[in-house]
């Protein structure tokens, strides 16, 4: 018997490593991190149904390049690829247009309150922060909702089923103190994230070799973090995505059974401001990081966020 189990158990091995290098590649753009957002959703609509008792076929297996065993001709060969980038452009449609609503208040707080102040507009001051203020109050709300949403819009395998409102709000009212933990978890997940983009502003301070170093030096240590952060974010963004999923599936098996009461209702708002804050806290977290390191498309996206990349 164990003779057959150590080869199954080093080509599980080797496939994870091989999904390790390809995920962390893939991370390195955007373009390509929209094939790994496919291949996420295929990972998530996997293990919801894995939670919810339902078979597992083999065209809902997640691969990078291979479709269904059962399939013949170029769908066997590029049948994986094909899936993920079909699910990759509707996922992130779909998160452009849930996420458009506060990346467009950041882009004007950024511009009403770093440019304008560069050109000496002082009068119209309030514009940036008040603008700021409430993309960061939008953010919050949004990603409340923002994670089940794209859990949904995986399992059920429809373009734009994130922005099902209805189904969403309910499914998200049963997830449960659960869910509260892994956005607490997500926020703690951000903090390289942020390091990765905070720490080169003061690079020099940290290592003062640096300032000795030419261009094409410091070029390779700044892929290097690349490289690092995209590993990071990959291996990070597995971890998180299957959770968000097996939450919402079990989110949904309540869906059935009765709730009332004014304490569960209670229970609810509590959990709803709990998760609003820790929003509010990675919102923070990425306008700190664009003051010390600033680029204007990391106001639309964020590898937790929208697209797993490193930006």
């Amino acid at each position: 018997m164990p003779t057959y189990r150590k080869p199954r158990r080093l080509g599980r091995l080797l496939s994870a490593f091989l999904s390790v290098v390809l995920g962390t590649l893939l991370s390195l753009t955007a373009l390509s991190a929209v094939l790994l957002l496919g291949w996420l959703m295929t990972l998530m609509r996997k293990r919801a149904m894995t939670v919810l008792g339902q078979t597992v076929a083999d065209a809902d297996q997640p691969t990078w390049m291979l479709g269904p065993k059962t399939s013949r001709g170029l769908s066997r060969w590029f049948g994986g690829l094909a899936r993920n980038a079909r699910a990759g452009i509707q996922g992130s449609a779909a998160l452009f247009v849930a996420t458009f609503p506060f990346a467009s208040f950041w882009l004007v707080a950024w511009w009403a309150g770093w440019e304008n102040s560069f050109n000496k507009g002082y009068e119209q001051a309030f514009v940036g922060p008040m603008a700021g203020m409430i993309g960061i109050a939008v953010f919050a709300v949004i990603m409340v909702y923002l994670p089940i949403a794209l859990a949904h819009q995986a399992v059920e395998r429809r373009a734009f089923a994130l922005l099902e409102l209805r189904q969403v709000t309910r499914i998200v009212s049963r997830t449960g103190w659960g869910y509260v933990m892994w956005a607490a978890v997500t926020l703690l997940f951000a903090l390289p994230i942020f390091a990765s983009r905070g720490l080169p502003a003061f690079g020099e301070g940290i290592y003062p070799p640096l300032a000795n170093m030419t261009p094409e030096q410091v070029a390779q240590i700044r892929g290097m973090i690349d490289l690092m952060t995209a590993l990071y974010i990959f291996v990070s963004s597995v971890i998180l995505k299957r959770w968000s999923a097996g939450i919402y599936a079990r989110a949904l098996l309540r869906l059935g059974q009765p709730r009332s009461g004014l304490f569960r209702r209670f229970g609810k708002g509590i959990r709803f401001a709990c998760l609003f804050s820790i929003w509010v806290g990675l919102a923070v977290l990425i306008f700190v990081g664009q003051f010390l390191n600033h680029d204007w498309h990391i106001w639309l996206t964020h590898p937790y966020v929208f697209l797993p990349w490193v930006g």
